[in-house]
């Protein structure tokens, strides 16, 4: 094994342990008010899931690592699309077979390179916003946010959907750290069970 294969080693462990802690110790998001577990929350319950990281590149290698289908097809979702375009409707797959699953995701903001703005189905059918965005730091790397907003349901499923979507965000961007910085390819749905 050469040194250079060894450190790309040490580097995925290190991302692997790190996902692994991030997904489980970082839940970052903003609680709603509390209310009862069972009672029915108005459509935008103001619960929003969010991931975060530093991505050590710059902002424009980030945007382009999402908003770039063969980037982003490497480590989340496979995209056939010609790009990310405001006011175009997409398809996102589970997988790259022929009969792979997908499902339709609205463009509603592009702004290179600091900005991404989608809406895509919930578990229930209802469209949430996913935002990404990429600020760069003083040092020139980037500070990668995701959040996802507009949960509906009682309290209980709000709850377990915005963590259930911040434990993926928090796969997602560990996946497109790794990819960014050192080339290496975790395919979050491809490996999700």
């Amino acid at each position: 094994m050469t040194v250079l294969t060894m450190k790309r080693a040490v580097r995925f462990t290190a991302l692997v342990v790190l996902a692994i802690s991030a997904a489980f110790l970082f839940p970052w998001f903003e609680p709603a008010v509390a209310q009862d577990d069972d009672s029915d929350i108005a459509p935008d319950s103001g619960l929003v899931a969010t991931a975060q990281i530093i991505v050590r590149s710059d902002p424009g290698s980030v945007f382009s690592a999402f908003a770039n289908p063969g980037h982003m097809s490497r480590f989340w979702f496979t995209r056939y699309d010609d790009g990310l375009k405001a006011g175009e409707t997409i398809s996102w797959f589970l997988g790259t077979a022929d009969d792979a699953p997908s499902f339709e995701v609205r463009v509603i903001e592009v702004t290179e390179p600091e900005r991404i703005v989608i809406e895509w189905p919930d578990y229930d059918g209802t469209m949430n916003r996913v935002t990404w965005t990429m600020q760069e730091t003083n040092t020139g790397d980037t500070i990668l946010t995701i959040t996802e907003s507009g949960f509906r349901g009682s309290q209980a499923e709000i709850t377990a959907r915005a963590l259930s979507s911040t434990g993926g965000f928090n796969q997602v961007i560990l996946a497109a750290k790794a990819l960014i910085e050192h080339d290496v390819a975790i395919n979050v749905v491809a490996d999700h069970p």
